[in-house]
């Protein structure tokens, strides 16, 4: 947790385990704080068959932000990104979630600390080299409230974004 943001990875990168891990976690965040899901999709072909699955398992999440796929062992294949995955977001009966497609970790990290606020829930989630936000993230949540902090010593108010 940094600046009152709880940060959690996960694994999950199949339509079944996405759902778990996004449906346990949005019964563990009480309004007015946020569910935010970084999900990173894991291989071409996976996300080619099952875009619409995991877009129904990210949509209970209120931001859900998308980044580009993991191939790991496969080349890539023509017109399958992780934009299919978030479009199956939008796409989701029930759709709630504020998504956005951020091919990479660094776009990932800059709005995921732009959106997050105290008390809020934030998921990375896939079998790719989305665990290694985690960590970045909390140092960028850490180095935000630092700032705060310093200007509050300074007589400005504690402001939160």
């Amino acid at each position: 947790m940094a600046d009152g943001v709880t940060v959690v990875d996960d694994y999950a990168h199949n339509a079944g385990k996405v759902r778990a891990v996004v449906s346990t976690a949005r019964a563990l965040v009480d309004d007015p704080h946020r569910l935010i899901v970084i999900f990173q999709p894991h291989l071409y072909s996976r996300t080619a068959d099952f875009a619409r699955e995991l877009g129904e398992g990210l949509a209970p999440a209120d931001e859900v932000l998308v980044m580009d796929i993991y191939a790991a062992r496969e080349d890539p294949i023509p017109g399958v990104t992780g934009e299919l995955v978030a479009q199956a977001v939008a796409d989701a009966p029930g759709f709630s979630a504020h998504v956005q497609y951020v091919p990479t970790a660094a776009e990932a990290a800059e709005q995921t600390v732009a959106l997050a606020r105290p008390g809020d829930l934030v998921l990375t989630v896939g079998a790719g080299d989305v665990t290694g936000l985690g960590p970045q993230l909390l140092a960028l949540l850490g180095q935000r409230e630092q700032g705060q902090e310093q200007g509050a010593e300074h007589g400005q108010e504690r402001q939160r974004p």
